[in-house]
């Protein structure tokens, strides 16, 4: 039986082994921030997917033949492929430099998105200023000074207050591109098409990921036409040097599609933490337990408001959440029924001959 001081032995290699691989991890960052410049330098691409997929496969075989998981080794090395690209990202904003020389204002600057607009927009070299009441008077006395000269207006702020914004906007038309982050786009499409009638520039975008995002590599951008090409060609430009996706859509179906991706997913998750809270605390969790759960508290994390706002302001929700009822209305009589094929068709999503 080995004493304490084999133990003692044992943790201080393991603690040398640590120092090791933490300085294996930082000369593959220095490593990476070489491969950067050579991408900037070439004009190549931030991501390189087939790359990324050789490194991992060739990942999995040496822990295959070191004995150690494949999990584990593809784990650790995506997490350093991600911190790679997230350094790369924020170098291709900086060396993109589409802000330069150009003054932006976030209306909403205060609050959790704005604040990543704002993030978002200097990293790009844009000189930006905010509008928004809980933000120091000082701060706020600014924004509003610049509004009417800015070379872009962001507006990262809920649909209603929206429609009034671009309500007093029409009475006093900018200078620069107005630009929406809603969620919600039916309520703008009336004043957005009356501020175009003016001549304003008017795009608009949603960013289909929370304000703790840092990296975009996976993240989708909704990109809506509103009509205006510029508008469009502009805001397609501020995503431009980053590994997000984008995708473009008719700004009045930017809400059918939300309808699927938000407003169903939201009240889904919603539906199983409201059950879950009616019902008895589990000792025990499976996987699938555990992944709604954590999805649950991402929620919960989330503005009431806003979400609020999805299901209520959006003309396609409710179509959605009555699919939901629905669903689980069949469910129920499947299991009731005792009718194990029609429950296999159920949950494998596959809907022909059932009702």
């Amino acid at each position: 039986m080995a004493d304490t001081s084999d133990l003692h032995e044992l943790r201080r290699r393991i603690q040398a082994l640590d120092e090791t691989i933490i300085e294996a991890a930082a000369e593959r960052t220095r490593l990476a921030r070489e491969v950067a410049r050579v991408k900037e330098d070439h004009d190549l691409p931030t991501v390189d997917y087939a790359q990324e997929k050789r490194v991992l496969e060739n990942a999995r075989r040496i822990a295959s033949e070191k004995g150690i998981e494949g999990d584990l080794a593809e784990d650790l090395l995506a997490r350093l492929i991600r911190a790679s690209v997230g350094e790369q990202e924020v170098r291709r904003l900086r060396h993109a430099a589409t802000g330069e020389g150009q003054s932006a204002v976030v209306i909403g600057g205060a609050g959790r998105m704005g604040r990543w607009m704002v993030r978002f927009l200097q990293t790009q070299r844009f000189q930006v200023q905010i509008v928004d009441p809980a933000a120091p008077e000082a701060l706020d006395r600014a924004g509003r000074a610049l509004l009417p000269s800015a070379d872009w207006i962001l507006c990262a702020t809920p649909p209603g207050v929206l429609v009034e914004l671009y309500r007093s906007f029409s009475m006093q038309p900018p200078k620069g591109l107005v630009c929406d982050i809603a969620s919600i786009k039916s309520p703008l499409i009336g004043p957005i098409g009356e501020l175009r009638s003016l001549g304003v520039r008017v795009g608009s975008f949603h960013p289909m990921f929370g304000p703790a995002a840092v990296v975009l590599r996976d993240e989708d951008v909704v990109v809506c036409d509103t009509g205006d090409a510029d508008a469009l060609e502009a805001v397609q430009s501020l995503f431009a040097p980053t590994s997000a996706r984008l995708f473009l859509v008719d700004l009045d179906e930017h809400d059918r599609l939300m309808a699927e991706v938000l407003a169903l997913a939201h009240a889904t998750t919603m539906a199983f933490s409201v059950a879950r809270a009616s019902g008895e605390a589990p000792q025990v969790h499976s996987t699938s337990y555990k992944v709604l759960e954590d999805l649950a508290t991402l929620l919960a994390a989330e503005s009431a408001d806003v979400y609020f706002e999805i299901q209520a302001d959006n003309p396609f929700a409710g179509r959605a959440l009555q699919r939901l009822a629905h669903a689980i209305e069949r469910i129920e009589r499947a299991v009731k029924s005792g009718d194990r094929p029609h429950f296999a068709r159920l949950m494998k999503g596959e809907l022909e001959g059932s009702s």
